[in-house]
């Protein structure tokens, strides 16, 4: 369903997965514009409904009639702050004051939360979900940023989410003020230690993200995180194109064998800010290379 997300089922893409039987595209939004895009599955009788909603278009390497916003909406959620990595960078907004490191938290989250972004349109989706099926079940779903959003909604209604391969969500979910007790929540991310994206490793001037200007500085995740080693365990060297849903689809769920299901942990000892934050004004300072070789810890949950 992810995968699904990122192609226009008008097309008859070849790379549509087959649901099966048990699911049905219930219905699809987002086709007819330049921004937000995605489909509801669900099962035969409506009670069980998924909302997938598409990542940046066709990677962060090549653009599409969403990479615009696609990369304006990555910069405001996963930067320190708008983007503003040095003066050779155009900000997406303006809560840098006065230098380099001083950003305003107020200006940020309502910078997240306006009406023409991709937070917001993603709430009013589940709310339009919600008020056609209220007695369903209702579950999100995505990869890279579209299961960040998708992880921002599960965590401001409390519902249920699987997400694959998202950047780091903690920073976006702490400026907008979500439940703190996101451990608790039923979300759940998978990924593995190859995806700089998901590790928070595609920072600094080196890395592929600087060179298209996506700012991915965010690092921690909320919710329970399921991570396959594949450097450690699979001798997988850590490369951009690992983030493809249809590497983590084909090289690693569909190979159980070789890839069994990992536990999901809470993350423990992840900092995104080298530097504490003050109340109104985040005083900070861009993560650059060598804070990208920290490394999270786990502690497993009680019963798995």
């Amino acid at each position: 369903m992810s995968s699904n997300a990122y192609l226009d089922v008008n097309l008859n893409d070849t790379d549509w997965y087959d649901l099966g039987s048990s699911w049905q595209t219930n219905t699809s939004f987002g086709w007819d514009s330049n921004g937000i895009r995605g489909y509801v599955f669900a099962n035969e009788d409506n009670s069980l409904l998924v909302i997938s909603i598409k990542g940046a278009d066709v990677g962060l390497w090549s653009g599409g009639p969403t990479a615009e916003k696609d990369k304006s909406n990555t910069n405001i959620l996963f930067s320190c702050c708008c983007a503003r990595i040095s003066r050779a960078w155009t900000p997406v907004c303006d809560c840098y004051k006065d230098n380099e490191y001083i950003c305003e938290s107020s200006c940020l989250q309502k910078k997240i939360s306006e009406s023409e972004l991709y937070y917001d349109n993603a709430l009013s989706i589940y709310k339009e979900v919600h008020r056609t099926y209220p007695e369903g079940t209702i579950w999100m779903t995505g990869h890279s940023v579209g299961g960040a959003l998708a992880s921002l909604v599960g965590q401001t209604f409390g519902i249920s989410t699987v997400t694959f391969e998202i950047p780091g969500d903690r920073l976006a979910s702490q400026r907008l003020h979500l439940p703190h007790n996101y451990q608790e929540l039923p979300i759940w991310h998978f990924g593995h230690t190859a995806d700089p994206i998901f590790t928070g490793d595609c920072v600094g001037f080196t890395s592929s993200c600087w060179y298209v200007g996506y700012a991915m500085e965010s690092k921690c995740h909320t919710g329970k995180m399921c991570v396959w080693d594949t450097v450690k365990n699979n001798g997988w060297s850590a490369d951009i194109n690992s983030h493809r849903i249809k590497d983590v689809i084909e090289k690693i769920l569909m190979n159980p064998e070789d890839f069994p299901l990992p536990d999901c942990v809470v993350e423990e000892g992840c900092s995104d800010y080298p530097y504490p934050l003050t109340d109104e004004t985040h005083a900070l300072r861009p993560r650059i290379s060598k804070f990208s070789q920290n490394k999270f810890t786990a502690t497993k949950l009680s019963g798995g």
